[in-house]
């Protein structure tokens, strides 16, 4: 693909939108940006702003004349700019279909609703032991177009991949693909859940029969998909037996590889309890076996992973209640995730900028676990709305208020769990501001000593 001199916009200046910036400078495009704030605000374009034009307090309404539109992941492709300029001829890709492009590298793509964070890290780990090269990015801290731009003689690239993203790809292709769970989420963007597991699958759209793909044999979306795929399946499941993937047995994980070859492994780590983390274990075992990685080095690194933080991570304790920061929580199936690992009585704060999803699932567990439910942002009100009369609610307008308000109704024993079912951007840049707010508050009342770890 020849850039040089193309007419080229790029739709949203965030993290992503700066990477691919940068490269399409880098390769002489004649490149506009585009983006709703106002430009003494946009961080990180100062060394190639002389390089650029910037349309700022951008209303999606329009673009212009251009070849080329990508797309960063938080910028809907259903924007009237952005569908005019389809319409017109403008071809609009995301940044990881760009960067797909100016690479020959296989791709391992990592999708689902939830977990794909502690997959990929994990695997990257794994990869990492075994002396395998892989740039590991995507909708995880790295854009791929930097990994691209900066390639470090991979020998593969390792990426988590948002639905957002997946939505423009043309010629993107995984060698191996998995898709870990699809759970009410983003539904403010999607109009029901068959619309999202769509943009999901994609990821399995230019696979062939020499690629692979990792399926979640329990979830009803991924199954149905499976039908449809050409890539040469492996499932994973904790509640039966497969033919070709991994399955629980005794308490550990078996792989299995369509041959009847078994080859178990062992799961002790408590940085990876739950099932959910046996689940994104499992896919993390089968792409291994796939890479011929030897299974010392796979069980090693299971045994060694550290949890991520913001995802159930461990905070302090305080006055013999224990905090906990699970900010990444950011729709209904992970905090129920959450919920679930905790047999003490919780404080739960929820909320943020709403998705559109249904929290009813949640009744039942906030009914039995759940002592006081502290709801904040802007999903406060339509959160009360659902739990009224099956918990006490308490509204409060910060992080701060909230942690202070949990501080004085836990007892010892008590949890006090930031899991919001929501997404951030009401009053933060992201989930990981949101729980450093979170830690900051804690630590304030604690006085800035920490317990030890339990």
């Amino acid at each position: 693909m020849e850039l040089k001199g193309m007419r080229t916009a790029v739709i949203g200046m965030g993290k992503t939108g700066i990477a691919t910036t940068s490269f399409l400078v880098r390769k002489g495009a004649d490149v506009t940006c585009f983006d709703q704030l106002d430009r003494a605000r946009l961080k990180g374009i100062e060394a190639f702003r002389e390089s650029i034009r910037i349309i700022d307090n951008w209303d999606g309404t329009s673009t212009g004349d251009f070849e080329l539109l990508v797309v960063s992941p938080g910028v809907p492709m259903s924007l009237a700019g952005i569908e005019s300029a389809r319409v017109k001829g403008s071809e609009v890709i995301s940044e990881i279909e760009l960067a797909f492009r100016f690479t020959d590298k296989k791709i391992i793509g990592i999708t689902g609703t939830n977990g794909k964070s502690t997959t990929v890290t994990l695997l990257g780990q794994i990869l990492h032991r075994a002396g395998i090269k892989a740039g590991v990015g995507g909708n995880l801290d790295v854009p791929f177009i930097q990994l691209v731009e900066n390639d470090a003689h991979y020998e593969f690239y390792l990426l988590e991949l948002s639905s957002y993203q997946l939505e423009g790809i043309v010629s993107f292709r995984p060698w191996i693909s998995g898709v870990l769970n699809i759970t009410d989420d983003h539904l403010d963007r999607y109009k029901d859940i068959n619309e999202y597991a769509r943009a999901k699958f994609r990821i399995f759209m230019n696979q062939t029969a020499g690629d692979y793909a990792v399926i979640n044999a329990e979830d009803r979306h991924t199954v149905k998909a499976k039908r449809s795929i050409k890539a040469k399946p492996y499932c994973f499941t904790t509640s039966k037996r497969t033919r070709r993937g991994t399955y629980c047995n005794d308490g550990g994980i078996v792989y299995i590889d369509g041959s009847g070859n078994k080859t178990n492994f062992t799961i002790d780590n408590p940085s990876l309890a739950g099932m959910h983390n046996v689940r994104n274990t499992m896919v993390c075992i089968i792409i291994s076996k796939l890479l011929d990685i030897p299974d010392a080095v796979i069980q090693a690194t299971i045994n060694s992973f550290k949890g991520l933080a913001h995802r159930i991570e461990f905070v302090a304790g305080v006055n013999g209640a224990l905090y906990y920061d699970d900010s990444k929580a950011t729709n209904v199936d992970a905090v129920a995730v959450a919920l679930r690992g905790f047999s003490k009585p919780v404080i739960l704060i929820m909320g943020g900028r709403d998705k559109g999803g249904d929290y009813s699932p949640l009744s039942e567990l906030i009914k039995g676990r759940v002592k006081l439910l502290i709801v904040m942002g802007e999903a406060r009100e339509r959160i009360t709305k659902a739990f009224s009369g099956i918990v006490r609610i308490s509204a409060v307008d910060s992080m701060e208020a909230a942690v202070l308000t949990a501080s004085g109704e836990a007892r010892q024993g008590d949890v006090v769990l930031l899991s919001p079912a929501c997404s951030s951007f009401d009053m933060f840049s992201d989930y990981k501001q949101r729980g450093d707010a979170f830690r900051a508050a804690v630590m304030n009342i604690k006085g800035g000593r920490q317990d030890e770890r339990v």
